[in-house]
């Protein structure tokens, strides 16, 4: 369980590639934690009450919502 990595690792492996190869989506602050512990690049969208918890600062990136994701923080997070 979460903030396990095994989940992600696992995911990765079953896909045939590499977790730093990888972008997770995760609204929660364990799910978040299990992303980066696997060594995956990951957005954050908190319930908007959490949205300034600064915790979530351990996220590539935070959004309010999907649909702020776009090609241009897509091309960002590919480079990083």
């Amino acid at each position: 369980g979460k903030p396990h990595p095994a989940v992600y690792l696992t995911t990765a492996n079953m896909l045939n590639v590499h977790p730093e190869e990888c972008l997770a989506f995760e609204d929660s602050l364990p799910g978040l934690i299990a992303a980066k512990a696997a060594r995956m690049k990951c957005v954050a969208v908190p319930e908007a009450h959490n949205l300034s918890d600064p915790r979530f600062s351990l996220a590539d990136e935070v959004l309010q919502s999907l649909e702020e994701f776009d090609p241009q923080l897509w091309g960002k997070l590919n480079s990083l």
